[in-house]
């Protein structure tokens, strides 16, 4: 068992994590365990020496990670015209 303190900064790194996370998807309502579970499962492989990680492993979720960030600029870049194309056609 871990003392309060180390897991009162776990907590806070992987609130933290899934905030960004969120942010990252377009702030969608209703599905906050998404980025909560992502956030625990990307820091518990930081924490993994990389000695028995597989390379292939690390590149995957490397660009998984970017895929990721570029789907969430693009979700936020659609809706900001989706907004605008609803504007015009009012």
């Amino acid at each position: 068992m871990q003392s309060p303190q180390i897991e009162s900064e776990r907590h806070e790194d992987i609130q933290r994590s899934a905030y960004y996370l969120w942010q990252q998807r377009g702030c969608p309502i209703g599905t906050p365990e998404v980025d909560w579970f992502r956030a625990v499962e990307q820091l518990e492989r930081q924490s993994e020496p990389a000695s028995t990680r597989p390379v292939l492993v690390t590149a995957a979720e490397t660009i998984g990670s970017t895929l990721g960030s570029i789907a969430g600029m693009a979700a936020s870049v659609g809706g900001l015209f989706h907004s605008e194309e609803t504007s015009q056609s009012e």
